[in-house]
């Protein structure tokens, strides 16, 4: 076989291989606690990446993370829009890229006889049945639905696609620019954004019902609670109410899919929220793009309908 073919091939599979990044600013003392402690509880720190904001951040994480397993520290920009962007810069187009925020403390899955694990392991399992199911199915995007109590659950299945937010801090695709990244000043609501790009282009977003993590949105200290994305604490509200208006009068997805900024997080920030479905369909409609839905049993590789 040629060179160039021996090649090729190795770079295919690189790029079917998922790699883990994560974005974190000011937690050299929290991520190993966090996500570092949950992924290493899933095997799965031999593809951790992690992006910084300088020299000086690199060095802390890098002391943090003395004597622990991990692929690279990369410094990127400050930022979490920028650090996206970093991400996406530095990995090929079309790589599987599982992209993850810095405070996840567990992972937490139900089986199907609604048995709660707190602390689950078996996180690598729907990663690869994630990404199998977006590329054969051409879905975009995969998340969690992050809901920990069964009574909202009941008659979920066990994934679906649909229209579903793609939450910032843990989603799964392959890596495409323009779709993934986002403007500079958009980092309090950046998945928003995203999550109409991906409505827009597939229909939907691939969303497992009976798991999630465990975290503090908004509360942690460090990330955009520390980079200026979303201001000190005296003006988070103004600062997130300003980003989040400039957005949706500037984006015609964000009016098409999302509300108005609204209160959120107890009423400590603005951000913007996905309207109803009904909504989201007629706005889907309107535009001519895709109206798809499927769903998948516990047992199930294929879609039970579509």
């Amino acid at each position: 076989m040629a060179i160039k073919a021996i090649k090729a091939i190795k770079a295919i599979k690189a790029i079917d291989d998922y790699v883990i990044a994560c974005r974190s600013y000011k937690r050299a003392t929290v991520f190993p606690e966090k996500t570092y402690r949950m992924l290493s509880h899933n095997g799965l720190t031999d593809r951790l990446y992690i992006f910084v904001a300088n020299k000086e951040e690199k060095e802390l994480y890098e002391a943090a993370l003395k004597g622990q397993v991990y692929k690279q520290i990369v410094v990127g920009k400050l930022g979490g829009a920028n650090a996206i962007k970093a991400i996406c810069n530095f990995f090929p187009k079309g790589q599987r890229i599982l992209f993850v925020d810095d405070d996840l403390a567990r992972f937490f899955t139900f089986s199907e006889d609604g048995t709660y694990t707190k602390d689950s392991k078996v996180l690598h399992r729907y990663i690869e049945d994630g990404f199998d199911a977006i590329d054969r199915y051409d879905l975009g995007a995969f998340t969690f639905s992050f809901l920990s109590n069964k009574f909202y659950l009941k008659g979920k299945p066990f994934k679906e696609f649909r229209p579903f937010i793609l939450a910032g801090n843990f989603f799964g695709t392959r890596n495409d620019p323009a779709l993934i990244t986002t403007k500079p000043y958009t980092s309090h609501a950046d998945d928003s954004q995203r999550t109409c790009r991906y409505i827009d282009k597939y229909g939907g977003v691939l969303v497992y019902w009976w798991g999630g993590f465990d975290t503090q949105y908004g509360k942690e200290e460090g990330g955009l609670q520390a980079s200026g994305d979303r201001g000190s604490a005296a003006e988070r509200l103004k600062k997130t109410e300003e980003i989040s208006w400039h957005m949706y009068e500037e984006d015609p997805l964000i009016r098409a899919y999302c509300q108005e900024p609204m209160l959120m997080g107890g009423g400590s920030l603005y951000s913007l929220k996905l309207k109803t479905l009904p909504q989201i369909r007629k706005a889907q409609a309107e535009r001519g793009a895709p109206l798809r839905h499927a769903t998948w049993d516990w047992h199930s590789k294929k879609p039970l309908d579509s």
